[in-house]
Parts: structure tokens; sequence; C-alpha cells
């Protein structure tokens, strides 16, 4: 089952609610929609197809996509997103050495997406994912917050990570823990 904050829950409910409000359908009526019109077979070819036909934003999308997978697909699978996304014991150690950081922290709610592993308090605080060299890590901080940050620029994480970094070597991570901290509370 996958991990959420309860402002997380809150959100995802409203957009429930809202959805047949700002699109005259129900969520039921998309899933059908995408079950007996939309051509595609693919998650990525369904959102595409979705927005050119219906003008629909990316969050609608995904919502909809979550609901018509089956159970076991996206995130109601975090072990199986890990275990894909985290293959290698070299970006294992890492992730590991960033989980470590994050249990000193009271209330973290940990997501696993397709793409990145995710760390939530209130709001998502920091993500990681494999990249050529190592992790490549955002967090909830400005970029001039530390010489070693660049701001995020074309990540698929949550938009509150303002800068990044990338990490080769668990000591590397571990001596990140004063901006793991910070970005925490700026959750």
């Amino acid at each position: 089952m996958i991990n959420l904050t309860p402002k997380q829950e809150a959100y995802f409910t409203a957009l429930t609610a809202s959805l047949e409000r700002d699109t005259g359908k129900t969520l039921a009526a998309w899933i059908e929609i995408v079950r007996v019109e939309c051509p595609e077979s693919t998650r990525h070819t369904r959102a595409a197809w979705l927005k050119t036909h219906h003008g629909l934003s990316q969050t609608r999308i995904q919502q909809i996509l979550n609901e018509f997978l089956p159970p076991g697909a996206g995130w109601t699978n975090p072990d199986v997103l890990r275990a894909a996304l985290w293959k290698t014991p070299a970006f294992l150690a890492l992730l590991t050495a960033f989980e470590s950081l994050t249990t000193r922290l009271p209330d973290v709610v940990p997501t696993q997406r397709k793409g990145y592993s995710a760390f939530s308090r209130d709001y998502q605080f920091a993500a990681l994912k494999p990249v050529k060299g190592g992790v490549r890590i955002g967090l909830a901080v400005p970029p001039q917050s530390d010489p070693r940050l660049f701001p995020a620029y074309n990540e698929r994480w949550s938009e509150r990570l303002y800068s990044s970094l990338t990490v080769a070597s668990p000591a590397a991570v571990s001596d990140l823990y004063p901006l793991v901290e910070r970005a925490y509370e700026n959750s």
C-alpha cells in the first residue's frame, strides 16, 4: 500500500471530488472513456491521447490512469517500483544512506514513485533518483543555501524542490544532513 501524509490524502480526496465539477464527468466515466475509446495501449500514449483529445491536465490524467490501471501497477506496489529503480548495489547503497538521514527526523513519510523516491513531512521535502555517476537529490531549500546546490531543472518531482545536487558516495550523502533537516523544516 502507498504511504501518504494526511495532507496528501486530503489533496487526493479533494482532487477526486472536484473532477466531476471541473470536467462534467465522474472518475468512473473517465475510466470508461479510456477503456472504450482510447486506441492506445501504454500509460504514456494513453496520457498523450487524453491530453490531445480531451485537454486534460497532467494531474487529472494521472488521476484517471492510476485508477484505470490494475491493482499492483504504479504507486500501489511500492516494493516493485523500488526494486526496479534501485537495481544496482551502488545505487541502493546511496538510497539506504539517504534513508538513514531521514530516520533521524520525526514523521517522515517515504513514497516510492516509478522514477524517484520521495520523502515528505506535510509536503515533499526531498527526492532522489539514480543518474549516471550517482544519485540526483532534490531538496526543498533555495540553491543559494549551499555551494554544492544548483537550481532543479526539468525534474519530475515536486515543484517545491528548488535545488538539487548529484552525489556519488554514501559518505557524501551523510554530509547532507544539515540541508536535509532544513528541507524537512520547510515542509
